[in-house]
């Protein structure tokens, strides 16, 4: 199945308007935005509202449009560490309206829906490791225990209004890792793309200046047990101008993360049934095939 994918569009909608363009362009049947849908909202009492917005007044009569162009075209939509899930839930009102497939914690069987020939499934998970960053709706613990951050600053909107949180309200719920062994028993691992906001741990993937790597442990471990068919990621805008890749295996798994630069429009173009020698970037270029990371 041919597939686009790219992440961190921050509520740019000239750049939903070149994903869907691109997917015209190379006949794919899915495109996948891979968290952080909205604009950036924090520093306001209507912070999660603005968001909203952009979903019902921009993002929702492009994806019209695109539908009426594109009929055959699946869009699926994952939320990220800056999007408010209050806004993020709105993605349910598209998938009633066959404008896009909510993404989050589901888990897709494309064959079932038409756009795949072979077995295949698409899952996604929006969650990162914690941030220092104040919107916590898409944080959760990953490997040992959670990172010393203050949460002065610290607010959540699944109630249903943005409210503030602590360190224990996050801890309390259901880590990375568990929250991936879910969706590890809804399919078959070897023939399901992971959609998962956070890149792995210590990879070309998650690289950030000064050496740090803030991806997620846990999210390495699954990739290496279950060793999907593909992962794609986001988080990190600036891992693959610092590592200089944009892809890479682990074991038998493929896994990508198109970066975000402001000045470029990042995706990457594949074809499920033959990723090493398909899978291309819009920057970068393609046959980027680097020996298997152990």
């Amino acid at each position: 199945m041919r597939l686009v994918y790219t992440a961190d569009l921050h509520g740019n909608l000239q750049s939903y308007m070149q994903l869907l363009a691109l997917a015209g362009q190379v006949g794919a049947r899915a495109a996948v935005v891979g968290g952080d849908l909205f604009p950036h909202a924090i520093r306001s009492a209507q912070a999660a509202e603005l968001q909203r917005r952009f979903l019902h007044e921009q993002l929702r009569p492009l994806l019209f449009t695109i539908r009426a162009a594109h009929p055959d075209l699946a869009v699926f939509l994952l939320p990220g560490n800056d999007d408010w899930a209050l806004a993020a839930e709105d993605v349910a009102i598209l998938q009633r309206e066959q404008l896009a497939y909510a993404l989050h914690e589901r888990v897709y069987d494309l064959m079932a829906l038409g756009l795949s020939a072979a077995p295949l499934w698409l899952a996604g998970y929006a969650c990162v490791p914690l941030t220092p960053f104040s919107i916590k709706d898409y944080e959760r613990r990953d490997d040992g225990p959670l990172p010393p951050y203050s949460f002065e600053l610290a607010y959540t909107s699944w109630s249903g209004q943005v409210e503030k949180t602590s360190a224990q309200a996050i801890a309390a719920l259901p880590s990375i890792a568990e929250a991936l062994a879910l969706l590890a028993a809804q399919s078959a691992p070897a023939q399901t793309v992971y959609v998962c906001h956070t890149p792995p741990h210590d990879t070309p993937l998650d690289a950030m200046p000064r050496g740090r790597h803030p991806g997620s442990r846990a999210l390495r471990t699954f990739i290496e047990t279950h060793q999907p068919l593909l992962t794609l990621h986001g988080h990190i805008h600036e891992a693959p101008q610092i590592s200089g890749q944009y892809a890479m295996r682990l074991g038998n798994t493929w896994s990508a993360n198109p970066g975000h630069d402001p000045h470029y429009f990042s995706a990457i173009t594949l074809d499920t049934n033959d990723i090493g020698t398909t899978i291309e970037h819009t920057v970068f270029g393609g046959n980027q095939q680097p020996a298997a990371d152990s």
